[in-house]
């Protein structure tokens, strides 16, 4: 004869690895993750330095200048200001796109936005996924927001 009796409870939570995943938000980036962050910036902006420039091209750069942006705001006036300059140049080369029809910098737009391409990789090594995405976030209901849909 078996013997009825009332089932175990469990002891564990029902996703077994969730708290890995906390602690990969909380854990800085390693060298893998930071080279898949920061390798299509680059290659982004050497296109639009080039001349051969997208308009995808010119997305990624403003969502990594916008990410800096928020971030800036937590750190340093002086690193909002190197935020702040190339996203005026990112617009200066939005605005001569839809005038001329192609995407590329002029000169100190190069400059401005290397820098802050330099901060953005600063950013991305010393803050967690968590304090990115946060970020990101932010921008995303700025953007709500305003109407700004693409």
């Amino acid at each position: 004869m078996t013997k009825r009796t009332k089932p175990r409870r469990r002891k564990y939570t029902a996703d077994p690895v969730a708290m890995y995943k906390v602690f990969n938000r909380l854990a800085p980036f390693n060298q893998a993750e930071l080279m898949q962050l920061e390798l299509p910036i680059r290659i982004s902006f050497e296109a639009l330095k080039t001349g051969r420039g997208t308009e995808r091209d010119w997305s990624d750069l403003a969502a990594a200048v916008n990410v800096c942006i928020v971030r800036s705001h937590d750190i340093s006036p002086e690193c909002v200001a190197v935020a702040e300059a190339a996203s005026d140049a990112l617009m200066r080369t939005w605005n001569r796109a839809k005038a001329h029809g192609a995407w590329g910098f002029d000169g100190p737009a190069i400059a401005e936005v290397a820098a802050c391409i330099d901060l953005h990789e600063q950013f991305c090594e010393l803050s967690t996924p968590l304090q990115l995405m946060n970020a990101m976030r932010k921008v995303v209901k700025a953007r709500a927001a305003q109407g700004v849909t693409a």
